[in-house]
C-alpha cells in the first residue's frame, strides 16, 4: 500500500522533479549492489539525460559489475568528466590501472577537470605505481594550472600515499609546500593534514610530522592514530604511550595500534595490561566493542612469546565468546602457535580440529607445534595430511625436517627431502638444505651431512657451516670440525661472538664445554609458564 502511493506521490510530480527522483532511484539501486534492478528502472525511464545516463553508470560501478558498466560506458550516446571520472575509479577498483589510463589518456585535455584527473592519480596510487601518479601530476600540472584547474585536498592526499610509496622525502617536502600555497585554511581537510603527518613520519622526518600535528586547529581520531603510529616507528614508544593517555576518545585502530608497537618493542606486559583493560571496556560497550581479530592475533603472540599459557587460555575463551575462534583463520592460526609455544600440545591439536577454515599456515603451524615439542610421528601424520590435501609450500617441508631432525627420524626426514621436487613439484631452496644438514648432523652422520652441504647447488653461507659445526661440536668430531670451522671462517670472516666460539671450540682437541645435542626431545615435554599473573 505504501509502495503504491509513493508511486503515485511520484507520478504526480512536475517532469524534471520526477526525472530526478527517478535518476534518485538508480543511483540506491546500485549502492546497495542491485545492478539488474538498477538498469530495470534506467531503461524505464521515458526520457533519460546525462545525468541519468551517468548514474545508471555509477550504479553498475558501485555494484561491483566492471565489465557491464565499460560495456554500458562504450555504449553511452554522450560522455563527458563525470562519465570518465566514474569509470576510471570503477576500473582503478577493479585493479585494472591499464584500461583506466587509457580513457584518461583518450579524454581531450580540455574537457578534463580535477576530479578525472584525481580519479587518475588515484588509480595508480591504489594499483600500486606511485611513480607514474607523480609522473602525470608532474606532467599536467602546468597545463592545468595555466587552464585554473587546481589540485584538490583528495589529489593531495593521494600524492603523499604515492611519494610514501616511493620513499621521496624530496617530493613530500615540495607537496607540503604547494598545499599551503594552494589550499586555505577552510579548504586545507583534516585528511590532507592528516597524509601530510603520515608521509613526515614514515619517510623520516618526524619532526615535521609534529609541526603539522601540534599545528592543527582541529584533529580527528585519525590524527591521533597516525602521529602515535609516527612516534613508534622511531621507536619512541614512551611518547606514543603518552599520546595514547592524552586521547579524549580511541577507536579500535588507537587500541590496535599501542598494542601492536608496545608488543613489538618487547614490552609485552604493559600491552597485556591495555588489552585485559580492553576487554573490560569492551564487556561495556553493548555490542559496539573495540575487539577485533587483529588485537586477539597481538595478544595471542605476547601470550606466545612469553609462555603465558593460563591467560592464553582465557584470551582464547574470550574469542570463542566474540565468535572468532573457528571461522578467523588468523585467530586460530595464532592459538595454534601460543599453545605450541607454551607445549600445550594437546589444546593445540583440538583447536586446529575445531577449525572450519584452515590455509597452508594453519597446517605448518600445527606440523611445527607437534615436532619441536617432542611428537614427530604425530607431526608427520599431520604433514601426510596437508599433502594429501595439497596444502603444502615450501615452508612445510622445512617444519617437516625440523621436526624430523627433533626427533631423530633420519630416514623418514631423508624421504621427505628426496620426494619434495619429484612427487610434490616444491623446488629445494638453501633453507631446505640446511633443515636436512641439521637432520644428518644432529644423527652423528657427520660425513654424509659434509657431503650433502659441499653437493648442494647454492654457495654455503655461515648458517649453513655454523650448523654443521654445531654438529661436529655437539658429537666431538674434532676432525671435521676443524675443516668446518675454517670454512665458517672463511664465509664470516667478521661473524660475532657466537660464530668465533664456535670456532675456538674446534681447536685444541675439539673439546667443548656446549652440552651435546639430544636426538629426541621427551613426549613428556614439560609445558611453558610465565611468573606474570595478569587476569580478567
Amino acid at each position: 500500500m505504501a509502495s503504491r502511493t509513493l508511486a503515485k506521490a511520484v507520478q504526480e510530480l512536475p517532469h524534471r522533479s520526477r526525472l530526478a527522483w527517478r535518476t534518485i532511484e538508480v543511483s540506491e539501486a546500485g549502492k546497495a549492489g542491485q545492478a539488474e534492478k538498477a538498469l530495470d528502472m534506467f531503461e524505464a525511464m521515458p526520457v533519460k539525460n546525462q545525468v541519468a545516463w551517468n548514474a545508471a553508470l555509477a550504479a553498475l560501478v558501485d555494484a561491483g559489475r566492471t565489465d557491464w558498466a565499460f560495456s554500458f560506458f562504450r555504449e553511452m550516446p554522450r560522455r563527458n568528466a563525470t562519465s570518465y571520472t566514474t569509470m576510471i575509479g570503477g576500473l582503478s577498483h577493479a585493479g585494472a590501472a591499464a584500461r583506466a589510463r587509457g580513457l584518461f589518456d583518450e579524454l581531450p585535455l580540455d574537457q578534463h577537470n580535477v576530479f578525472t584527473w584525481t580519479a587518475m592519480v588515484s588509480c595508480h596510487v591504489r594499483n600500486g605505481e606511485p611513480d607514474r601518479a607523480l609522473e602525470l601530476f608532474v606532467a599536467l600540472y602546468g597545463e592545468l594550472f595555466a587552464r585554473k584547474m587546481l589540485p584538490n585536498a583528495h589529489t593531495f592526499s593521494s600524492l603523499l600515499k604515492a611519494c610514501v610509496g616511493i620513499q621521496s622525502l624530496t617530493m613530500a617536502l615540495q607537496l607540503h609546500a604547494v598545499i599551503f600555497k594552494l589550499l586555505d585554511e577552510e579548504n586545507r581537510d583534516c585528511f590532507v593534514w592528516n597524509a601530510l603527518i603520515d608521509a613526515h613520519a614514515k619517510l623520516g622526518s618526524l619532526s615535521d610530522a609534529e609541526k603539522v600535528f601540534y599545528e592543527m586547529q582541529y584533529r580527528d581520531i585519525c590524527s591521533w592514530n597516525i602521529m602515535m603510529d609516527g612516534y613508534s616507528r622511531h621507536n619512541l614508544i614512551n611518547r606514543a604511550f603518552d599520546l595514547f593517555r592524552m586521547m579524549r576518545k580511541r577507536d579500535v585502530f588507537s587500541w590496535n595500534i599501542i598494542i601492536h608497537r608496545l608488543s613489538e618493542n618487547r614490552r609485552g606486559e604493559d600491552a597485556l595490561h591495555l588489552f585485559i583493560d580492553l576487554v573490560r571496556l569492551d564487556s561495556h560497550c553493548d555490542g559496539n566493542g573495540k575487539l577485533n581479530a587483529s588485537i586477539y592475533t597481538t595478544a595471542l603472540h605476547i601470550c606466545s612469546v612469553l609462555a603465558l599459557l593460563e591467560l592464553g587460555r582465557q584470551v582464547h575463551a574470550r574469542t570463542v565468546k566474540d565468535g572468532l575462534c573457528q571461522s578467523n583463520v588468523f585467530v586460530c592460526n595464532s592459538l595454534i602457535s601460543m599453545y605450541s609455544s607454551c607445549g600445550a600440545t594437546f589444546d593445540l591439536e583440538q583447536a586446529f580440529d575445531e577449525m572450519t577454515v584452515r590455509d597452508v599456515i594453519s597446517w605448518n603451524t600445527v606440523i611445527q607445534g607437534l615436532g619441536q615439542n617432542g611428537l614427530g610421528r604425530q607431526a608427520l601424520a599431520v604433514a601426510e595430511r596437508a599433502l594429501e590435501q595439497k596444502m603444502y609450500n615450501g615452508n612445510t617441508f622445512i617444519v617437516i625436517l625440523t621436526s624430523c631432525s627433533h626427533a631423530g627420524l633420519v630416514t623418514e626426514g631423508l624421504g621427505y627431502f628426496d620426494a619434495m621436487t619429484e612427487k610434490h613439484c616444491v623446488e629445494r631452496t638453501l633453507d631446505h638444505y640446511i633443515s636436512a644438514i641439521d637432520l644428518l648432523g644432529r644423527a652423528g652422520r657427520l660425513e654424509k651431512a659434509y657431503d650433502l652441504l659441499r653437493s648442494m647447488p647454492f654457495t654455503p653461507n655461515a648458517v649453513a657451516w655454523s650448523t654443521l659445526l654445531h654438529s661436529c661440536l655437539a658429537h666431538k668430531n674434532s676432525v671435521l670440525g676443524s675443516i668446518v670451522a675454517q670454512e665458517l671462517k672463511a664465509a664470516h670472516p667478521d661473524g660475532g661472538g657466537n660464530y668465533k666460539r664456535l670456532v675456538q671450540g674446534c681447536r685444541g682437541g675439539g673439546e667443548s664445554s656446549e652440552p651435546p645435542y639430544g636426538n629426541e626431545k621427551s613426549v613428556n615435554h614439560t609445558p611453558g609458564c610465565s611468573w606474570v599473573t595478569l587476569s580478567f
